[in-house]
């Protein structure tokens, strides 16, 4: 004869189970919410790296115009300045000089510092007018995106904003042959 054993009621390990969610859950949530915190670092990386690089692709494109370095800040603007997910707050136009190696090092002197708007950060050191696109021998130029994360995630918020920046150097393009 078999005996069948009956379990009383609450003895199933329903109260365990709900104990156990209520210790991983939090846990849980916190790691889902960090996740989410760096994909959104990756997505403002990402973002500000394109930015630039189609900032310079203008500058390689208008060279000399006089309206060369608010074409820059514009492109930049139309591509990270509308995201809402990170805020940029300076772009950095400068002259690149190369070394005997092809290393090249930015220029201290010739160093233009604008704000998302277009507005200039100091006085203008580089005018664009006097960019050198001539055949054979053309001006270096770097473009950087300086941008702040704020992170997203309430726990993370004691770490502070996160600042990083984005660059990229280009050669002028020649405007006559």
């Amino acid at each position: 004869m078999l005996f069948v054993r009956r379990r009383s009621r609450g003895a199933d390990g329903i109260g365990q189970t709900v104990t156990e969610f209520a210790i991983v859950m939090p846990v849980l949530f916190m790691l889902m919410l960090g996740l989410l915190d760096g994909c959104l670092v990756m997505f403002s990386v990402g973002t500000a790296r394109y930015a630039s690089a189609q900032g310079a692709q203008i500058a390689a494109q208008v060279g000399n115009a006089t309206t060369a370095d608010d074409q820059i800040v514009k492109a930049i603007r139309d591509h990270a300045g509308t995201t809402g997910i990170f805020s940029v707050t300076e772009v950095d136009i400068y002259k690149l000089n190369q070394d005997g190696n092809g290393n090249l090092t930015a220029d201290p002197v010739l160093y233009n510092r604008y704000g998302i708007d277009g507005t200039p950060m100091i006085l203008e050191p580089w005018p664009a007018a006097s960019r050198n696109v001539g055949n054979g021998t053309n001006d270096f130029l770097g473009v950087t995106v300086h941008f702040t994360y704020t992170w997203k995630a309430g726990f993370l918020a004691p770490l502070g904003s996160m600042r990083s920046t984005a660059t990229h150097y280009i050669r002028l393009e020649p405007q006559s042959y």
